[in-house]
């Protein structure tokens, strides 16, 4: 009997994802901290975020990837250090770990990955899966051929467009715009149009309730906030045709990097995406009607993925029990830090 413990980690800026191999246990957690005075920790994943926006002066609440930059390397180590956690067993308490490798960063965020991924977390091993390919894997893309494919996932701080061909990231575009962009374009709508100030969570709600693109019902969200001129708590309904409007820029400059990315795909593997589709993953992807938005504009056929939130994380589990992926698509840590260390 083996007791060796595997798993696939999908590090998110604004949730974490962990599987183990055998897919009998999944986590999935915002990617938070709250600690008091800067030292004692007070809670992690969602205990840190029902206290996001409530907690007093001498408590931090926030996540440590801000703006799609890793902003506070040793919050990130201590929040994954606690989640993983619940994978230990009494035989294995530091499992091996397939985790996606954020790509398109700087040689600093590529440090302080590394230093989280070597340091204190004490993984047996770290192995590393491009998300692109992780994505594709989770989508359930043959990773063999030739043929090409694009993948555009929309995530809390970055939105990620990726063509891959046999298994490996062709083309990538990165754009620090996704979820929260899109709540702040709710922020200040409601601030505009209705007085109001409101926190993130807020703007979370409204855009997870209300917003659509295209067509969509005439509901309202009754939400509380401080009235701009009275400085006074107050509570007003917000229409869904507002906060569905507000987002519309956001998600035209995501669609038009997405045309952008095409024109520069090399023919060949244009011609297999303009007959295979886009696929959009990740938990923006949900808003109803995107699909179809974003097909009028790209006149491409643009699929959604089911259960897009868990994607990545699904295709690391793939990889994970696939001796031919693990072999061709993950590749060691050190390979990640290269002459950094």
């Amino acid at each position: 009997m083996s007791f060796k413990r595997i798993c696939g980690v999908d590090l998110g800026s604004d949730t974490i994802k962990i599987c183990d191999k055998n897919q009998k246990k999944l986590l999935c957690e915002k990617n938070m901290i709250a600690v008091r005075n800067r030292t004692e920790l007070i809670g992690v994943g969602q205990d840190a975020f029902e206290i996001y926006e409530k907690a007093p002066a001498d408590i931090y609440a926030g996540c440590p990837i801000q703006n799609g930059s890793l902003a506070e390397g040793s919050s990130q180590e201590t929040i994954l250090i606690h989640l993983m956690k619940n994978f230990s067993t009494v035989f294995t308490h530091h499992p091996n770990i397939y985790m996606t490798a954020p790509t398109d960063i700087t040689e600093v965020e590529r440090r302080a990955y590394y230093k989280i991924l070597s340091g204190r977390l004490r993984a047996k091993r770290v192995m590393l899966v491009e998300k692109g390919v992780a994505d594709a894997a989770g989508i359930g893309m043959p990773l063999d051929t030739p043929e090409g494919h694009m993948i555009v996932n929309l995530g809390g701080d970055r939105t990620e467009i990726y063509v891959i061909s046999e298994g490996k990231t062709i083309i990538q575009r990165t754009l620090r715009m996704g979820g929260h962009t899109l709540d702040e374009d709710i922020i200040n709508m409601v601030k505009k149009q209705f007085q109001l100030s409101i926190g993130r969570k807020t703007a979370e709600a409204l855009k997870n309730q209300l917003a659509y693109l295209l067509n969509g019902p005439a509901l309202e969200m009754r939400v509380f906030g401080i009235h701009t001129v009275t400085g006074l708590p107050r509570q007003v309904a917000i229409p869904a045709l507002a906060v569905s409007v507000s987002i519309v820029d956001t998600i035209d400059a995501i669609t038009e990097v997405v045309k952008t990315t095409m024109e520069r795909t090399p023919p060949q593997l244009l011609e297999n995406i303009r007959k295979n589709g886009i696929y959009l993953t990740g938990g923006v992807s949900l808003l109803p009607n995107l699909s179809i938005y974003m097909q009028k504009e790209l006149e491409v056929p643009v699929y959604n993925v089911s259960d897009p939130i868990f994607t990545t994380v699904r295709g690391l589990v793939r990889i994970m029990n696939d001796s031919a992926l693990r072999k061709n698509a993950a590749f060691s840590l050190k390979d990640f830090a290269g002459n950094l260390i």
